[in-house]
C-alpha cells in the first residue's frame, strides 16, 4: 500500500501527461523533419518531400500534381509547420505546469524535503528528454520520430520506476518515508484531482492533431500514387 500510493504520486506526470488511458486510435507510422525548404516524410514504404517551391517528389519520382492536389499539399505544409511546433511547445508547458503544481504541494506539506522536490526535477528533466525524443525542434528545424512517440508512454512509465525504487530506498533507509507518509497520500490525491481534466483533455488534443495529420498525409499519398500510376 506504501509503495502504491508513493508510485501514483511520482508517475503522475509520466502515465499521464503523454498518453490517455484510453490509447489514440491512430498511430503514426512515418518520420517528419520540418525545415524551412522542405517537408520530408519517410517510412520503409514511402519517402515523401513537399519542397517550399511546391515541387513534389515520392520514392525518388518528381511528381506532376493537379490544382486540387496542389492545394492539399499547402495545406498539408501550412498544418504541419503550425500543429507540430505548436505541439511540442504546449506539451514543454503542460509538463512545466504540472511540475510546478507538485513542487508547490510538496513545499505547503512537507516544506523542505529536498529528496521529494529532487526527485520532482529529475523526473521532470527525464521527461522533457524524452518529449525531445519524439519531437524536437533546434535550428529552425522540427522533428518528429514516430516509434520514439508511440513508445512514449511506456518509456515515461519506465523512467517513474526506476524514480521510484531510488525513492523508496532513501526514503527506508532514512526513515522519511514512514514519517511522510500522510502528506505523501495528500498531494497524491489532491493534486491528481487537480491535474486529471487538463491532462486528460490535452490528451484529446494530442490525439486531434495526429488524427489530423494522419489523415491529410493518407489522403496525400493516396493521390500522389494515383497521379504516378497514370
Amino acid at each position: 500500500m506504501l509503495k502504491k500510493i508513493l508510485f501514483l504520486f511520482l508517475l503522475t506526470l509520466s502515465i499521464t501527461a503523454f498518453a490517455a488511458k484510453k490509447e489514440c486510435p491512430v498511430k503514426p507510422s512515418y518520420d517528419i523533419v520540418i525545415n524551412k525548404n522542405n517537408i520530408h516524410i519517410v517510412n520503409q514504404s514511402n519517402d515523401l518531400s513537399i519542397m517550399s517551391d511546391e515541387q513534389v517528389v515520392l520514392n525518388a519520382k518528381t511528381v506532376l500534381v493537379n490544382k486540387s492536389l496542389r492545394k492539399k499539399l499547402n495545406e498539408f505544409q501550412k498544418s504541419l509547420r503550425l500543429q507540430l511546433p505548436q505541439l511540442e511547445q504546449q506539451s514543454l508547458n503542460l509538463l512545466l505546469e504540472v511540475k510546478v503544481a507538485f513542487d508547490q504541494a510538496i513545499t505547503r506539506k512537507l516544506s523542505d524535503d529536498r529528496e521529494l522536490h529532487s526527485e520532482l526535477n529529475k523526473l521532470y528533466k527525464r521527461l522533457v528528454k524524452l518529449l525531445h525524443r519524439s519531437i524536437n525542434t533546434e535550428n529552425g528545424t522540427t522533428t518528429f520520430y514516430y516509434q520514439n512517440f508511440n513508445n512514449i508512454k511506456k518509456d515515461g512509465e519506465d523512467i517513474g520506476e526506476r524514480i521510484f525504487y531510488n525513492v523508496v530506498g532513501g526514503s527506508i533507509v532514512e526513515f522519511n518515508f514512514f514519517k511522510n507518509f500522510g502528506a505523501i497520500k495528500d498531494i497524491s490525491k489532491n493534486e491528481w484531482k487537480t491535474q486529471k481534466p487538463k491532462l486528460k483533455a490535452f490528451d484529446a488534443h494530442i490525439c486531434s492533431v495526429i488524427t489530423d495529420v494522419d489523415q491529410q498525409y493518407q489522403q496525400i499519398l493516396t493521390e500522389l500514387h494515383q497521379s504516378i500510376d497514370k
